[in-house]
């Protein structure tokens, strides 16, 4: 047998080498909730390569709320995770949890009760000798006292109901609660589904007049440690993918429908290009884009305070990681 030349060996084994070096990294991320909305833009991200320019394969799976979330990245179920800030916070404040946040997506918090069409409750205030819905670890809840407590009202006369998650939207529709805590975004695509059903979901939002972040990708201390260039190459491939996902809204429908089994279209028509406006089109993510505003992150550190009515010496730093790239 020839032996091949030198070069040609010298060529293979620089192939080999480097097939080696760049093998794609498996990673499990977990939403904080079932997908639809802001988190469409994830699966866009798939279809236009933005994991797979990064060498991620990624397997996106539905969450079970932001307390669930937060465990998972945790204990290492998953890799990375989405939730509010406030629940980042307030999760490495109580329970010294190991996460940190990479990515902040939804700058201005969209926090709001969405409510029937006819109901009487059309201000914070109002919720008062009313009840409220929400999940284990909704965020939405965490703040929603304060919201109250500013808009003059006493919470401790609103009746507080504590569900699964996936039975929320039909108690309020079942008018079996008053209201439920959630996000404007959320109401506008439970309105969507209540719409089938010839009703119609408003939403009172509240969010905005707490000047703080919500979603935002998250990932563990251990994952920093161990691999910070993965860590940075996930987060440019979520800037990609949101990117995309604002530029092309329909895109994304169509992604979200054609990757998550039993999507019904419809329910995202509203609520993609709803989520990527109020995502997005907003001050504080013109000045700063996807980098944090650090003094912002510990204004949020004090709201969460004062919502917890606890005091914590944590500071930025403890709260959020800056990949390399950024």
């Amino acid at each position: 047998m020839m032996a091949k030349p030198l070069g040609a060996l010298a060529a293979l084994a620089l192939v080999l080498q480097a097939g080696t070096a760049f093998a794609a990294d498996d990673v499990a991320f977990q939403l904080d909730w079932t997908p639809g909305g802001t988190s469409a833009a994830y699966y866009y991200g798939v279809e236009k390569g933005c994991f797979t320019d990064q060498d991620i394969n990624v397997t996106i799976s539905r969450g079970y709320g932001a307390a669930d979330a937060v465990t998972k990245v945790s204990s290492g179920a998953a890799d990375f995770s989405v939730t509010d800030l406030g629940v980042i916070i307030g999760a490495i404040a109580e329970s010294q949890a190991p996460i940190k946040a990479i990515v902040p997506i939804v700058a201005v918090s969209p926090m709001a009760l969405a409510v029937l069409d006819d109901s009487p409750i059309k201000t914070l205030k109002d919720l008062v000798g009313h009840s409220v819905g929400s999940s284990v670890g909704n965020s939405a809840m965490q703040f929603l006292p304060l919201g109250v407590e500013l808009d003059g009202g006493d919470y401790s006369k609103v009746e507080q109901i504590t569900a699964e998650g996936s039975a929320l939207n039909g108690l309020l529709l079942q008018h079996q609660i008053d209201s439920l805590a959630s996000t404007i975004t959320s109401a506008v695509q439970l309105n969507s589904i209540a719409s089938a059903a010839g009703m119609s979901v408003r939403s009172i939002l509240y969010g905005d007049k707490l000047d703080i972040y919500n979603a935002s990708v998250f990932t563990s201390d251990a994952m920093i440690a161990k691999n910070p260039g993965l860590v940075a190459r996930f987060a440019k491939a979520v800037e990609c993918s949101y990117d995309a996902a604002r530029a092309n809204p329909e895109a994304t429908i169509d992604a979200i429908t054609d990757q998550v089994e039993g999507m019904v279209r419809d329910t995202q028509v509203a609520a993609v290009p709803f989520a990527m406006d109020f995502a997005f089109n907003n001050d504080v993510f013109k000045k700063n884009g996807y980098v944090w505003d650090m003094a912002r992150v510990d204004h949020n550190i004090e709201i969460v305070n004062k919502s917890n009515g606890k005091t914590n010496d944590l500071k930025a730093a403890d709260i959020v990681y800056v990949p390399a790239a950024q």
